[in-house]
């Protein structure tokens, strides 16, 4: 046999093993009764196609999702978790934050881990509104309105004794303060003087040492009461400057993690592992 006929009879049998992998039918993995991923097998040097996208469904969930409120990740959970614990969520405090792992390992069985929905316990914008500005010194008229702009959020004092003061402080802007005095009421007196169609007159005005307010820490979560101290600064030129300070904020935060906690433990009658699930 010489060497041009060895050359065509191996280009035919290359020829014969191209049309055969083209004609290969699709198999079946056997990966459980209802979860039958297809592949094909072809011979060496060729690459293995995954056909399951050729089919009217995946063989299996997969999916990450971020829920924006409790509810959501508890009905999420619910709908499709696996049944015989293989399905588990985590959870920390600091920061808040939960995940559902809805295929994780079970007690001897191992799982994809990737169906996954996360809860990050977004804050809400009052409480985003209040926090940004805590602790920050205002000029009167500034903090004057911030108070009225976020007057449905103060529970105590009442709405309309809070927005009178705003509106005297707002008043009086151009007047010189010269002194804050704590009354036994818990009240603080600022003596001021002004000037009235060129004539120095004194007042007074009384403003509350502590007020509180009633935002949810979370979107779409519960109100949670939060006391403020009122604080003030009076220059050597008389203008006035004032600020708040929100008492122990972290804490109520972190009361209001502990409650989701709980929350999704009794919806879900699951218990939450306290961790990072890919530390």
């Amino acid at each position: 046999m010489n060497e041009e006929t060895l050359q065509h009879m191996n280009s035919g049998v290359a020829e014969a093993i191209a049309f055969g992998a083209t004609l290969a039918e699709p198999k079946h993995a056997d990966i459980g009764a209802d979860d039958q991923k297809p592949y094909i097998v072809v011979p060496d040097g060729y690459r293995v196609a995954d056909l399951e996208h050729t089919l009217a469904y995946p063989t299996r969930k997969r999916a990450e999702v971020k829920l924006a409120q409790t509810k959501g990740f508890i009905d999420y959970f619910l709908r499709h978790r696996i049944t015989g614990g293989v399905s588990t969520i985590y959870g920390t405090t600091e920061p808040p934050k939960f995940v559902a792992i809805l295929n994780d390992h079970g007690a001897g069985v191992p799982g994809w881990r990737d169906h996954i929905a996360r809860y990050e316990c977004p804050l809400a914008v009052e409480w985003l509104t209040w926090t940004k500005v805590n602790k920050t010194l205002m000029p009167q008229a500034t903090f004057a309105q911030f108070i009225e702009e976020n007057l449905p959020d103060i529970v105590e004092p009442t709405a309309a004794e809070m927005l009178e003061i705003s509106r005297t402080l707002e008043a009086k802007k151009k007047g010189n303060f010269a002194s804050g005095i704590r009354l036994a009421n818990g009240e603080t007196q600022f003596t001021y003087e002004e000037s009235i169609d060129g004539t120095a007159a004194k007042g007074q005005m009384r403003v509350p040492e502590v007020f509180a307010i009633g935002i949810p820490v979370f979107h779409g979560g519960p109100k949670y009461r939060i006391e403020a101290r009122l604080r003030y600064r009076i220059a050597d030129g008389g203008a006035l400057s004032m600020w708040f300070d929100l008492v122990r904020p972290h804490k109520v935060i972190e009361d209001a993690a502990l409650e989701v906690w709980t929350h999704i433990e009794e919806a879900t009658g699951e218990t939450i592992f306290q961790g990072n699930p890919w530390a």
